[in-house]
Order: C-alpha cells, then sequence, then structure tokens
C-alpha cells in the first residue's frame, strides 16, 4: 500500500463524500507528525471534516487507546435523538 501510494500517488476525491467524515489523529503521531502530517487532510482535502486531536496517542488509535477510540466513533455515528 505505501510503495504504491508513493509510486502511483493517493489522491482523495473529497467532492464525492456525500457523508460526514471525522478524523482522529494522534498529537505522538511519528509516520504523519501533526500539524504538517494533517494538515493538507484538514485544509485542502476534508475541510469541513469533525476533527479529533488525541494527545499522546500515535499512528494508531485504534490500537494505543482502543476503547477511547471506539467511543469517539459510537458517538459520531450514533443516530441524533
Amino acid at each position: 500500500m505505501i510503495r504504491s501510494a508513493l509510486h502511483e500517488g493517493f489522491e482523495l476525491d473529497a467532492q464525492r463524500v456525500r457523508c460526514p467524515v471525522r478524523m482522529t489523529w494522534g498529537t505522538s503521531d511519528d509516520i504523519l507528525p501533526p500539524p504538517t502530517g494533517a494538515v493538507r487532510y484538514r485544509r485542502d482535502r476534508l475541510p469541513t471534516a469533525d476533527w479529533v486531536e488525541l494527545d499522546d496517542v500515535g499512528h494508531a488509535p485504534q490500537l494505543d487507546v482502543a476503547l477511547e477510540t471506539a467511543q469517539i466513533i459510537l458517538d459520531f455515528t450514533a443516530p441524533s435523538r
């Protein structure tokens, strides 16, 4: 996947995204370090997305803080009451 992205590129067609989006980013991500790793998504590709930053969490929040990440997903996807 990484090799493909590096050689062929990866472009997100954000105009085709028709559902709400929540991005969860770890502030200790060494692979895509904030703020530079996320800035292109936040500013250019998904400017209307809901952003959650998790302090002292790395590249894989679903592993680093599994229960907190699950709750973030559930809170975002729960039907409005």
